[in-house]
Protein backbone atom coordinates (compact mmCIF):
# COMPACT_ATOMS: atom_id res chain seq x y z
CA UNK A 1 0.00 0.00 0.00
CA UNK A 2 1.15 3.67 -0.78
CA UNK A 3 2.34 6.12 1.67
CA UNK A 4 -0.12 8.90 2.08
CA UNK A 5 1.88 11.55 2.66
CA UNK A 6 0.99 14.60 5.05
CA UNK A 7 1.26 18.05 6.55
CA UNK A 8 -0.16 19.08 9.98
CA UNK A 9 -0.76 23.09 10.13
CA UNK A 10 -1.58 24.36 13.77
CA UNK A 11 -0.18 27.11 16.03
CA UNK A 12 -0.44 24.69 19.15
CA UNK A 13 2.74 22.15 19.65
CA UNK A 14 0.52 20.06 21.82
CA UNK A 15 -2.30 19.78 19.70
CA UNK A 16 0.53 18.95 16.43
CA UNK A 17 1.66 16.43 18.71
CA UNK A 18 -1.49 14.70 19.47
CA UNK A 19 -2.59 14.75 15.82
CA UNK A 20 0.90 13.50 14.89
CA UNK A 21 0.68 10.74 17.79
CA UNK A 22 -2.52 9.28 16.16
CA UNK A 23 -1.66 9.24 12.28
CA UNK A 24 1.65 7.84 13.43
CA UNK A 25 -0.25 4.77 14.40
CA UNK A 26 -0.96 4.17 10.93
CA UNK A 27 1.48 2.64 8.93
CA UNK A 28 1.41 4.16 5.24
CA UNK A 29 0.84 7.43 6.62
CA UNK A 30 3.90 9.23 6.81
CA UNK A 31 3.94 12.84 8.62
CA UNK A 32 6.54 14.79 5.77
CA UNK A 33 5.98 18.41 7.91
CA UNK A 34 4.54 20.28 10.46
CA UNK A 35 3.58 24.07 10.57
CA UNK A 36 3.01 26.62 13.13
CA UNK A 37 1.34 29.23 10.75
CA UNK A 38 -0.70 29.41 7.68
CA UNK A 39 2.00 30.81 5.65
CA UNK A 40 4.51 28.27 6.37
CA UNK A 41 2.26 25.62 6.13
CA UNK A 42 1.58 26.92 2.46
CA UNK A 43 5.15 26.88 1.87
CA UNK A 44 5.64 23.65 3.38
CA UNK A 45 2.91 22.16 0.75
CA UNK A 46 4.01 23.86 -2.35
CA UNK A 47 7.26 22.50 -1.67
CA UNK A 48 6.60 18.93 -0.82
CA UNK A 49 3.56 18.32 -2.23
CA UNK A 50 1.94 15.76 0.55
CA UNK A 51 -1.27 14.00 -0.46
CA UNK A 52 -3.19 15.38 2.37
CA UNK A 53 -3.06 18.87 4.33
CA UNK A 54 -4.68 19.09 7.91
CA UNK A 55 -4.93 23.26 8.65
CA UNK A 56 -6.36 24.86 11.73
CA UNK A 57 -8.75 27.38 10.47
CA UNK A 58 -7.25 30.11 12.84
CA UNK A 59 -3.84 30.02 12.04
CA UNK A 60 -1.56 33.47 12.32
CA UNK A 61 -0.52 34.70 9.09
CA UNK A 62 -3.09 32.80 6.67
CA UNK A 63 -6.19 30.85 7.88
CA UNK A 64 -6.51 27.62 6.98
CA UNK A 65 -9.56 28.46 4.35
CA UNK A 66 -7.03 31.05 2.61
CA UNK A 67 -4.20 28.74 2.53
CA UNK A 68 -6.84 25.97 0.82
CA UNK A 69 -8.14 29.28 -1.30
CA UNK A 70 -4.22 29.85 -2.40
CA UNK A 71 -3.97 25.79 -3.08
CA UNK A 72 -7.20 25.79 -5.66
CA UNK A 73 -5.92 28.86 -7.09
CA UNK A 74 -2.49 27.12 -7.83
CA UNK A 75 -4.29 24.04 -9.24
CA UNK A 76 -2.68 21.92 -6.44
CA UNK A 77 -3.80 18.21 -5.81
CA UNK A 78 -2.89 17.94 -1.82
CA UNK A 79 -6.57 17.26 -0.21
CA UNK A 80 -7.39 20.20 2.43
CA UNK A 81 -8.42 19.12 5.82
CA UNK A 82 -10.09 22.05 8.03
CA UNK A 83 -9.70 21.63 11.79
CA UNK A 84 -12.51 24.02 13.21
CA UNK A 85 -14.06 24.92 16.76
CA UNK A 86 -16.20 27.65 15.10
CA UNK A 87 -20.06 27.56 14.50
CA UNK A 88 -20.17 30.37 11.74
CA UNK A 89 -22.30 29.53 9.19
CA UNK A 90 -20.72 31.81 6.35
CA UNK A 91 -17.21 30.24 7.47
CA UNK A 92 -18.59 26.69 6.22
CA UNK A 93 -19.64 28.12 2.68
CA UNK A 94 -16.15 29.93 2.26
CA UNK A 95 -14.23 26.68 3.19
CA UNK A 96 -16.34 24.84 0.35
CA UNK A 97 -16.20 27.54 -2.13
CA UNK A 98 -12.09 27.37 -1.17
CA UNK A 99 -12.12 23.95 -2.28
CA UNK A 100 -12.08 22.25 1.37
CA UNK A 101 -12.73 18.61 0.88
CA UNK A 102 -13.39 17.60 5.37
CA UNK A 103 -14.50 19.32 8.12
CA UNK A 104 -13.33 17.94 11.41
CA UNK A 105 -14.14 19.67 14.91
CA UNK A 106 -11.15 20.35 16.73
CA UNK A 107 -12.68 18.28 19.97
CA UNK A 108 -13.26 14.98 17.98
CA UNK A 109 -10.04 15.80 16.14
CA UNK A 110 -8.04 12.39 17.44
CA UNK A 111 -11.35 10.40 16.54
CA UNK A 112 -11.79 11.73 13.73
CA UNK A 113 -9.25 12.12 11.77
CA UNK A 114 -8.02 8.65 10.32
CA UNK A 115 -11.75 8.16 8.74
CA UNK A 116 -11.30 11.60 7.17
CA UNK A 117 -8.04 11.06 5.28
CA UNK A 118 -9.04 7.88 4.13
CA UNK A 119 -12.51 9.53 2.78
CA UNK A 120 -10.77 12.48 1.32
CA UNK A 121 -7.91 10.29 -0.31
CA UNK A 122 -10.73 8.07 -2.23
CA UNK A 123 -12.34 11.30 -3.70
CA UNK A 124 -14.84 11.47 -0.81
CA UNK A 125 -15.58 14.28 1.85
CA UNK A 126 -15.85 13.93 5.08
CA UNK A 127 -18.21 16.16 8.07
CA UNK A 128 -17.38 15.69 11.86
CA UNK A 129 -20.67 14.02 13.06
CA UNK A 130 -21.28 16.84 15.45
CA UNK A 131 -20.43 19.42 12.62
CA UNK A 132 -23.13 18.13 10.29
CA UNK A 133 -26.29 20.28 11.07
CA UNK A 134 -24.64 23.53 11.64
CA UNK A 135 -22.84 22.88 8.31
CA UNK A 136 -25.50 22.29 6.41
CA UNK A 137 -28.16 24.82 8.29
CA UNK A 138 -25.75 27.60 6.97
CA UNK A 139 -26.14 26.31 3.35
CA UNK A 140 -29.91 25.54 2.90
CA UNK A 141 -30.83 26.54 -0.66
CA UNK A 142 -33.70 28.84 -1.71
CA UNK A 143 -35.71 26.47 -3.37
CA UNK A 144 -39.20 26.23 -1.57
CA UNK A 145 -40.04 22.75 0.06
CA UNK A 146 -42.49 22.43 -2.31
CA UNK A 147 -40.29 22.58 -5.19
CA UNK A 148 -37.69 20.15 -3.26
CA UNK A 149 -40.53 17.76 -2.99
CA UNK A 150 -41.45 17.96 -6.24
CA UNK A 151 -38.04 17.35 -7.92
CA UNK A 152 -37.47 14.39 -5.39
CA UNK A 153 -40.77 12.78 -6.60
CA UNK A 154 -39.80 12.64 -9.98
CA UNK A 155 -36.79 10.76 -9.33
CA UNK A 156 -36.55 6.81 -10.34
CA UNK A 157 -35.90 4.65 -7.10
CA UNK A 158 -32.46 4.00 -8.19
CA UNK A 159 -31.52 7.92 -7.90
CA UNK A 160 -33.20 7.87 -4.86
CA UNK A 161 -31.27 5.18 -3.70
CA UNK A 162 -28.03 6.48 -4.76
CA UNK A 163 -28.67 10.35 -3.07
CA UNK A 164 -29.41 7.94 -0.07
CA UNK A 165 -25.85 6.24 -0.56
CA UNK A 166 -24.63 10.09 -1.24
CA UNK A 167 -25.87 11.44 1.98
CA UNK A 168 -23.86 8.64 3.83
CA UNK A 169 -20.70 10.13 2.25
CA UNK A 170 -19.73 7.60 0.77
CA UNK A 171 -17.03 8.01 -2.22
CA UNK A 172 -17.49 7.17 -5.87
CA UNK A 173 -15.80 3.62 -5.16
CA UNK A 174 -17.33 2.32 -2.72
CA UNK A 175 -21.12 3.28 -3.74
CA UNK A 176 -19.65 1.52 -7.60
CA UNK A 177 -18.95 -2.22 -5.24
CA UNK A 178 -22.22 -1.55 -3.45
CA UNK A 179 -24.08 -0.96 -6.68
CA UNK A 180 -21.64 -3.44 -8.91
CA UNK A 181 -21.14 -0.60 -11.27
CA UNK A 182 -18.38 0.98 -12.44
CA UNK A 183 -17.06 4.34 -11.15
CA UNK A 184 -17.46 6.18 -14.38
CA UNK A 185 -21.00 5.16 -14.58
CA UNK A 186 -21.40 6.85 -10.93
CA UNK A 187 -19.68 9.46 -12.28
CA UNK A 188 -22.28 10.39 -15.36
CA UNK A 189 -25.06 9.45 -12.83
CA UNK A 190 -24.11 12.01 -10.37
CA UNK A 191 -24.23 14.45 -13.19
CA UNK A 192 -27.06 13.60 -14.59
CA UNK A 193 -28.87 13.72 -11.27
CA UNK A 194 -27.71 16.88 -10.53
CA UNK A 195 -28.71 17.71 -13.95
CA UNK A 196 -32.34 16.84 -12.92
CA UNK A 197 -32.60 18.50 -9.26
CA UNK A 198 -31.00 21.62 -10.60
CA UNK A 199 -28.33 21.66 -8.87
CA UNK A 200 -24.54 23.00 -10.26
CA UNK A 201 -21.90 20.80 -8.75
CA UNK A 202 -20.97 17.42 -7.00
CA UNK A 203 -21.03 19.49 -3.41
CA UNK A 204 -24.37 20.81 -4.14
CA UNK A 205 -25.46 17.50 -4.86
CA UNK A 206 -23.95 16.37 -1.31
CA UNK A 207 -25.60 19.31 0.76
CA UNK A 208 -28.73 18.77 -1.14
CA UNK A 209 -28.99 14.73 -0.21
CA UNK A 210 -27.71 15.23 3.59
CA UNK A 211 -30.22 18.23 3.61
CA UNK A 212 -33.07 16.18 2.43
CA UNK A 213 -32.77 12.64 2.97
CA UNK A 214 -35.93 12.45 4.93
CA UNK A 215 -37.62 12.74 1.67
CA UNK A 216 -35.92 9.71 -0.13
CA UNK A 217 -34.36 7.77 2.68
CA UNK A 218 -37.25 5.18 2.47
CA UNK A 219 -37.40 4.03 -0.56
Amino acid sequence: MADITIIIADDHPLFRYGVRAELESISNFKIIGEAGDGSEALDLINKHKPNVAILDNQMPKLTGIEVSKELKKSGSDTKVILLTMHNDKKTYQKAFEAGVKAFVLKDDAVLDIVDAINKVISGGEFISSNLTKIILDGLKYDTGNDQIIGLVNELTPAEKNLLLLISDLKTNDEIADILFISKRTIENHKVSLAKKLQLKSSKDLLRFAIQNKELFKEI
